[in-house]
């Protein structure tokens, strides 16, 4: 018995031992547990804090910039952020719920009934009413939904559809459009009205909208082709030639057309190898399908038509005397066409009996030839006027030369039978730049004036500035050096010099002692000479009136220091300047 007895209480002490450890197992669980919520709690509060900082820094920043934008603002972001809370306040307060349960029944009905509560609030957590599946299930739904609708929106946007083509009760296939159809329309009329032909076929045209399977439409022309091919009408298979997009009938083979319109071609190539070549007409003899009987026109006819002159060329015959300037103004035509024409034209003398190409023959396909051409183009200068109160009044003096531009042009030129019908400049580089010709214009009031006729004793004007200037020396009548038959006036060199009656200049250049001297013929017998010019304003031929600037003071031919010799002549006969003068100034 007492055997029994103890192995009794052996047994009930392993018992409280086993259930002492698995209540501590327990324990530690029910307090992971605890820790773990204490943790999500945590993170929530973390994101919350977080969350209403930055909405809060927000919320001032809309403040201090608007404050009716403000209040319709603080609206929406407290509605926003009702809506974003909302779940994590739940979610939260759940969590301390779990929590607080799962402690007061630890407390008062032991490990057992704390994990009991713990799992059922799990189960709330994940899979109730306000559960996280649930809530999941709310977001993920509506998304789930666009997206569905997107992809059905997308597919039937990705469905093409086609027209089913019925004529006259017969099914020919699938077009694109209805349009395709009149097009083949247009194409049977031009095949079947060529010379005038009295064929005619009725159609009745059906269409009906279908979905496409992914196989090619019908072309125009097989549409045409497979008309004319269920009709009565003879055919035959052929390619039509198409000029300028008329029809002119059809080959049965289109080789030979391709082959010669090759060698027209290829004279051009051979002459200008870097052109552009092409056929003026526009061509089309690839279109090959059912034609009538009656269009089809041998090929070797149509080769002869399209290598056909319509024109013949045009020569000038070179006359006794005629030179390539002669030549250039007689045809009318320039240097540059004549030597397209010509080879060699404009670095040869023509001689009589000569045979000037002037006209290339016009044939029945002209070609264009675009050559890129390298050329200096002048660039005209503009002309400036502006006053200068220098000069008197009535008198112009070019104070500027102008002086023309000039550009580098590269240019595709276009020529058709050797004449230019087109020139498009493609680059331009300026070589130099052209200068503005400036002329002064005078307004200064002149002195009284005395006509040609008039200018005598007594009447010429001083020739420079009053009171700036002098006789430096007398003539050999009044106490100067013997033979010295004019006065000497100075004034500074380069000061200007003035026309001392008006007249004609009959000299203006170097005239030995006198150096770059101007000589003016007043029209009644007498002239004026200025001499030792250091430059001249005027040239021979030139007009001028009483007191034009026409020279300016110098030390040219034999001078001693800067001072004009004034001299009044009439042939070879000398007079004293003096009695001519209205005023001197010594």
């Amino acid at each position: 018995m007492d055997t029994e007895k103890e192995k009794d209480e052996n047994a009930e002490v392993k018992r409280k031992v086993r259930r002492t450890l698995i209540g501590a197992r327990l324990n530690d669980i029910a307090l992971y547990l605890s820790d773990f919520g204490r943790y999500i709690i945590l993170i929530f509060v973390g994101l919350a804090k977080r969350t209403g900082r930055g909405i809060a820094r927000f919320a001032r920043f809309v403040l201090s910039r608007s404050e009716n934008f403000t209040s319709a603002l603080l609206k929406k972001i407290g509605y926003l952020i009702v809506l974003l809370i909302s779940p994590i306040v739940r979610i939260i307060h759940a969590l301390q719920r779990a929590r607080k349960d799962i402690k007061d029944n630890k407390k008062s009905k032991g490990l057992g009934a704390a994990l009991k509560i713990a799992f059922t609030h799990l189960g709330q957590f994940v899979f109730g009413s306000n559960g996280i599946a649930v809530t999941l299930f709310n977001i993920a739904a509506p998304i789930v939904c666009v997206v569905f609708l997107f992809n059905i929106v997308s597919f039937a946007s990705n469905l093409s559809y086609r027209v089913r083509l019925t004529v006259n009760d017969k099914f020919l296939g699938y077009i694109e459009n209805e349009q395709v159809y009149y097009d083949a329309d247009e194409i049977l009329k031009d095949r079947i009205n060529y010379l005038g032909s009295d064929e005619n076929i009725h159609l009745e045209p059906a269409f009906a909208i279908e979905l496409s399977d992914g196989s090619d439409p019908l072309t125009k022309y097989q549409v045409a082709d497979m008309i004319l091919q269920y009709s009565d009408i003879s055919v035959e298979y052929a390619y039509g030639f198409y000029l300028n997009g008329v029809f002119q009938g059809a080959v049965p083979d289109n080789q030979p057309i391709q082959d010669a319109l090759d060698s027209l071609t290829a004279k051009y190539s051979a002459a200008h190898p870097n052109a552009q070549i092409s056929f003026r007409d526009t061509l089309d003899y690839s279109t090959a399908g059912l034609y009538l009987s009656g269009s089809i026109i041998d090929t070797e006819w149509l080769v002869s038509q399209l290598t056909s002159v319509k024109t013949p060329a045009g020569y000038y015959i070179v006359e006794e005397g005629d030179t390539v300037d002669s030549i250039v103004e007689k045809t009318g035509l320039t240097i540059h066409q004549l030597d397209l024409m010509n080879t060699g034209f404009s670095s040869s003398e023509p001689y009589e009996g000569q045979r000037i190409k002037i006209r290339d023959e016009i044939p029945f396909l002209s070609v264009n030839v675009a050559v890129e051409e390298e050329y200096d183009l002048e660039v005209g200068y503009n002309t400036e006027y502006y006053n200068d109160d220098t000069l008197y009044s009535g008198v112009t003096r070019v104070t500027t030369e102008g002086v023309n531009g000039v550009n580098h042009l590269v240019a595709t030129v276009t020529y058709v039978n050797n004449i230019e019908v087109s020139r498009r400049v493609t680059s331009a580089k300026v070589i130099s730049a052209p200068v503005t010709e400036r002329i002064a214009t005078g307004t200064k009031i002149p002195p009284e004036q005395y006509s040609a006729s008039e200018a005598g004793y007594g009447k010429f004007i001083w020739p420079m500035e009053v009171g700036k200037s002098r006789i430096s020396e007398l003539t050999a009548w009044d106490g100067g050096y013997a033979g010295h038959y004019g006065i000497d006036i100075t004034a500074y060199y380069g000061a200007p010099i003035y026309a001392g009656a008006s007249g004609t200049v009959i000299h203006s250049g170097w005239n030995y002692g006198y150096g770059n001297c101007v000589i003016i013929d007043h029209g009644n017998g007498l002239q004026t000479l200025y001499g030792h010019c250091s430059s001249l304003a005027v040239s021979v031929g030139e007009q001028v009136i009483q007191g034009q600037v026409i020279a300016y003071e110098g030390a040219t031919g034999i001078a001693y220091g800067a001072h004009m010799h004034f001299e009044v002549r009439s042939g070879n006969l000398k007079y004293n300047p003096i009695n001519y003068l209205e005023h001197v100034y010594y």
